[in-house]
């Protein structure tokens, strides 16, 4: 009786560990979307100050409407990603933790050493992630930290002041490759989470998590790369 109770407890706690796993997998998926629209309207920077204002004017008070009320739909947006973003901490969190008791009572699973080292990676990145995603918000949501001088410009002026300063300029570029490296991982991680990664396929998916985390990295970094350079004033 005693060893069907605890059988019964590990297999419980398998499967919750599972379900946590494929909450983080599924989160990760949808901030990969995210960081390729996010990207895709910065782009608007190569198109001019209007077009780039005007989406942003979009965004933040058209966007979707009627079916949302104006400005409704980036409070809908926001509060879905803040549930995201708990969602994926707490599930990261949760691997950690349960993998670190697993390690003392000595049952976790050997890795290579090239997961053992990803695994590290992905913890170090997202902990740099959180901060600075949160000075990226204070930076260009809330206006709080103030990097392009003077009153309060518009949204493309306000890109322009923050990267023709060479030191915001490096803060971005070290945050994007933080964005690239986390991405390059959890992609194809996130889908062998969730069983759609079998042996033959895992380095066509490790070779796809690449292009897309490069494709990321340059979508963003182009308007910046341009306003430092002298190429958007």
């Amino acid at each position: 009786m005693a060893t069907k109770t605890v059988a019964t407890k590990k297999r419980r706690a398998w499967t919750t560990g599972v379900f946590i796993k494929q909450l983080m997998a599924i989160s990760g998926l949808f901030f990969v979307l995210f960081l390729l629209f996010h990207a895709y309207g910065n782009l608007k920077m190569f198109i001019g100050p209007e077009a780039y204002d005007h989406y942003a004017e979009w965004l933040k008070h058209d966007a979707f409407y009627p079916i949302f009320p104006h400005g409704g739909f980036i409070w809908v947006f926001r509060v879905v990603m803040l549930a995201l973003i708990l969602i994926h901490i707490f599930a990261a969190f949760y691997v950690w933790y349960n993998a670190k008791v697993a390690r003392r009572h000595g049952y976790v699973v050997k890795k290579t050493a090239v997961d053992a080292y990803a695994a590290r990676t992905m913890r170090f990145s997202g902990v740099a992630l959180i901060l600075l995603i949160v000075f990226h918000l204070l930076n260009f949501t809330t206006l709080t930290v103030n990097t392009w001088g003077g009153v309060e410009p518009s949204p493309y002026a306000r890109m322009v002041g923050t990267f023709q300063n060479p030191f915001m300029f490096v803060v971005y570029l070290v945050f994007i490759l933080v964005v690239a490296a986390h991405v390059g991982h959890g992609f194809w991680s996130a889908f062998q989470t969730l069983g759609w990664v079998r042996k033959e396929t895992r380095r066509f998916m490790v070779g796809l998590s690449g292009v897309i985390a490069a494709i990321i990295f340059l979508m963003f970094m182009l308007p910046p790369l341009a306003i430092a350079t002298g190429m958007i004033s």
